[in-house]
């Protein structure tokens, strides 16, 4: 693990005194329970995309604490456990393969959700990762990739935007020995097009340089370099055809040939042009030259090809290239060796060849589809199926040490689940329990079950009516129900089934329930319809027609309340709607007791024909809106002038177009398929972030001609303007984040002539009122702004010497700044949750020690206090959202031993919570 300056550690020892480290006042409480059975959830371990690094395996997995993130494993069960939480909470910091060791270190690409996707590295314990480099400053379109090793160093591309150059890298390990070694075409002349990827496969068998290979829909080319203009030669363009990527072989060794297919002919190459040579044509030699699987060891190429399951030995030479074998056609075929011995495994049987047709027989082995087969030193472990069951299948080479190897009651083995370790296999099984097979293939264990026993319920939307927490739980295995709390046991119950109300899949959110309050009702999606609720039973039901929350702008897009109605966006059911209409999002209104209807179509426009309809109807797509006095603004797209401003009533005729902010048109010319439609519509303002302050609605829009700024409006045009054009020119600033207090707004946005920056701002609605508080200087990624009555601000920021923290403001550039560097060092403690509550902030946050946990904060150091550590010692509860009913604070989270469950929390406690004294 890396040692902190002194300085630091010092500051460690300092900060953990007021972080509430001893027993606190204010300490959350488990709720209820009200769900002790496993969750219908795939948590399944990609141990197969694993590195072996020292006899430990290191792979992504992922609980339901912590998302996908990076796992080791030893082989044993007590050393199989999660080694980093990168992104802390349920988001997934690691989703893909690691890149490989090197000098002791384990690399891999993972996002922390304030670099992007970089390199980091890992000593192998807890807490002992580090970024190598952030090597895509912002926003990147792509990750690091190609990831070798080479003299002495690691080698890997990037290309940082779709249309920009791909480039060499190399590093040394160290973050100031990473640098860009060359762009691949400028600099090297491998030239590129966006619909082509280059990429490496490792040295070439010179080891002279490394290969370079370029692919788009097929294979293109193949070069080799060594970083420099003269060290780069094209050795292979290939003939127009399909050469797929898995077919890529990479080098075996230093000074071992290299084989590739060009359609039907064999190729080899030492790394050099003069070195790259036909070896034959396979024309007339094997009947189809679909490669389905090669390898090559002891410098001899062994291949199949689909469908004819040749078998083809080359050893570089045309002599020497042959055909040893035929499996039975249309079998699934695999190479692997055992040492010297090469074998084909087919879904018929197991070939076995001594190295000419002669010597090549075959026994009995799997039965059934061939998933995967893995080498181990002394035997195969095949993964097959048979019977319609996955099943695993080990041989020593011999007919008498081939058998199917018995795991015992419990899940089926999945598809795709097997891989090499140790010189045995890793399994997985039923997507969550994690296996290792010994090299004998005699024991099986169980490792880890990512699955918890008690699988937690939720909460998994939630809001508060009249004082309560309403929310869905997950009641079993499959089903949700609908539950009120007032944050104790007792007043915790479900609001009956009511036509199976809250059926659906739980906590791994694959079911979205748009759960909304709106007045005095709440209302939400079920079974394709929109339902109410007054928080009980019998004030609980359904609608026709079967109209629901349309997705497409938010996770829900209500516009507002005027009168006892709900004016909502939502997209009719297929089966009630007409010419096919079932993605024509609209506004449609209730008063959430007599029924449902459409205010209108306000995008009345329609595409004729689409497949089996006769007419495909366009969207207005409204919403999210906000009420202002008798009216709801809102946005959306009449197919006329693009998605602009638009006001309601609450009825037909009181929908009204605001303001056409952007009055650019742009053609649209369909009339072969579409004669109804105009030929030009509105480019559109896309109005968005609305915010009410006052008597009037704060909004970003772009007018075509200043970019994404500040607007206001009354619901009138003439009301309907400009704030402040922060970047001149068509640069925009952006705004976001609004907050209101009082009447003026406070958002973050660009600044200077350039936009580059990024500052704190606040406006009363004029130019002269728009003002920059604090230009956040070495402050980047501001997020999640967070206003108090009293005026305070918080947000989450990070700084290179800090991380990503918590900050705050009172509205000046003297008050805005770090509240508590919770966790020292770059990686920071990742606020997140932000919510006000008696004049403090509760939040959940990262220290390094306890995982994402909650904790509040009255803006200073001292009065920054960590409320508990309900998931002892580094694994993270993951608390949140936080609620505000009866006096608690509610909110989900974790323990460890209950699942996902909901917690409380007094208020009052939280008020009065201070840094305990001797």
């Amino acid at each position: 693990m890396r040692l902190l300056d002194s300085w630091r550690a010092v500051w460690v020892v300092a900060l953990l005194g007021f972080a509430g480290v001893s027993a606190l006042a204010a300490q959350p409480r488990l709720v209820a329970d009200l769900n002790r059975q496993r969750v219908d959830a795939r948590l399944q371990p990609f141990q197969g995309a694993g590195v072996e690094h020292e006899g430990v395996l290191y792979f992504p997995a992922h609980d339901p604490q912590h998302g996908y993130e990076l796992w080791r494993s030893d082989g044993s069960p007590a050393g199989t456990y999660r080694l980093v939480d990168l992104c802390p909470g349920i988001c997934s910091g690691v989703e893909s393969r690691p890149l490989g060791s090197f000098h002791g270190s384990l690399y891999f690409q993972g996002n922390d959700s304030e670099h992007g996707s970089e390199i980091w590295r890992t000593d192998g314990t807890v807490g002992g990762e580090e970024l190598l480099a952030d090597l895509c400053p912002g926003e990147c379109w792509g990750s690091p990739y190609s990831w070798v090793e080479w003299r002495g160093a690691v080698w890997f591309l990037l290309q940082p935007a779709f249309d920009a150059p791909v480039t060499l890298w190399t590093s040394d390990g160290t973050r100031e020995g990473t640098r860009q070694v060359a762009s691949l075409c400028t600099d090297l002349g491998l030239c590129t097009t966006p619909e082509q990827s280059p990429f490496l496969s490792g040295p070439d068998p010179s080891g002279q340089g490394l290969l370079v290979w370029t692919y788009g829909y097929a294979l293109e080319s193949l070069a080799r370099t060594d970083g420099t203009a003269g060290g780069t030669a094209l050795l292979h363009r290939f003939v127009e055809g399909f050469q797929y990527i898995d077919q890529v072989p990479r080098s075996a060794a230093p000074g071992v040939p290299l084989y590739f297919l060009d359609n039907a002919e064999l190729w080899t190459s030492d790394g050099t042009p003069a070195g790259t040579r036909l070896v034959r044509s396979l024309v007339g030699l094997v009947d189809n030259y679909d490669l389905q699987s090669f390898e090559v060891v002891g410098g001899i190429y062994h291949a199949t090809f689909l469908a004819t399951n040749q078998w083809l030995r080359s050893d570089g030479t045309a002599a020497g290239t042959f055909v040893l074998a035929r499996a039975d056609p249309d079998t699934d075929t695999a190479v692997a060796h055992i040492g010297s011995t090469l074998f084909v495994v087919t879904s018929d049987g197991i070939w076995r060849t001594g190295g000419s047709p002669e010597t090549t027989v075959r026994f009995d082995g799997p039965v059934g589809p061939i998933l995967n087969v893995v080498e181990g030193p002394d035997r195969l472990f095949v993964l097959a199926f048979d019977q319609e069951q996955t099943v695993v299948w080990t041989t020593d080479g011999t007919p008498a040490g081939t058998r199917k190897i018995r795991f015992g009651r419990g899940p089926s083995l999945d598809e795709y689940g097997l891989t090499g370790f140790k010189g045995g296999a890793l399994i997985t099984r039923g997507l969550h329990e994690l296996w290792r097979i010994d090299r004998t293939g005699s024991q099986v264990e169980r490792l880890h079950d990512f699955l918890p026993a008690n699988g937690g319920s939720g909460p998994i939307e939630q809001v508060v009516l009249d004082n309560r927490l309403l929310f869905f739980s997950q009641i079993d295995a499959q089903r949700s129900r609908l539950f009120f709390s007032d944050g104790t046991a007792a007043g915790t119950s479900r609001i009956g089934t009511a036509e199976g109300v809250g059926v659906g899949v739980g906590v791994d959110s694959r079911r979205v329930f748009n759960l909304t309050r709106a007045g005095d009702r709440a209302y939400f999606n079920n079974r394709g319809r929109l339902w109410s609720t007054d928080g009980t039973p019998e004030g609980t039901r359904s609608f026709k027609p079967r109209s629901s929350f349309y997705e497409g702008f938010g996770m829900n897009a209500p516009i507002g309340v005027l009168g006892g109605q709900f004016i909502y966006s939502a997209t009719l059911d297929v089966n009630d709607a007409p010419h096919c209409a079932a993605g024509d999002s609209e506004p449609w209104t209730t008063d959430g007791v007599h029924g449902t209807k459409r205010l209108l179509n306000l995008n009345p426009f329609f595409q004729e024909p689409y497949g089996i309809c006769s007419d495909f109807a366009y969207s207005s797509s409204p919403g999210p809106g906000v009420v202002l006095g008798g009216i709801a603004l809102f946005a959306a797209n009449d197919f006329v002038h693009g998605r602009e401003l638009f006001a309601t009533d609450g009825t037909r005729e009181g929908t009204r177009l605001v303001a056409d902010i952007d009055r650019d048109q742009m053609p649209y010319d369909n009339s072969e398929l579409e004669p109804h439609l105009l030929h030009s519509i509105g480019i559109g303002s896309d109005p968005t972030d609305l915010v009410r302050a006052g008597t009037n609605v704060f909004f970003v829009a772009d007018d075509g001609r200043t970019g994404r700024e500040l607007w206001i409006s009354n619901g009138n045009r003439r009301g309907t303007r400009q704030v402040a054009d922060l970047v001149p020119g068509r640069v925009s600033s952006t705004p976001r984040n609004l907050v209101v207090i009082d009447d003026d707004v406070y958002f973050f946005a660009a600044h200077g002539a350039d936009g580059e920056g990024e500052g704190l701002y606040r406006s009363d609605g004029t130019p002269d009122g728009t003002v920059l508080i604090s230009d956040l200087a070495g402050v980047s990624q501001a997020r999640d702004l967070t206003a108090l009555k009293t005026g305070r601000l918080y947000f989450a920021a990070f700084t290179e010497a800090a991380g990503t923290e918590l900050w705050t403001s009172q509205g000046t550039a003297e008050t805005t700044r770090l509240v508590a560097d919770l966790r020292p060092g770059l990686r920071g403690s990742a606020p997140q949750n932000l919510k006000a509550v008696a004049g403090k902030l509760v939040f959940a946050a990262d220290d390094g020690t306890t995982g994402l946990e909650p904790w509040t904060s009255d803006g200073t150091p001292e009065g920054t206090i960590r409320l508990g550590d309900l998931s002892p010692g580094p694994d993270a509860s993951t608390p949140g959202p936080f609620s505000v009913a009866n006096g608690q604070i509610l909110f989900g989270a974790d323990d460890g031993e209950h699942g996902r469950e909901l917690w409380s929390l007094p208020v009052a406690e939280v008020a009065v919570a201070a840094v305990p004294r001797d």
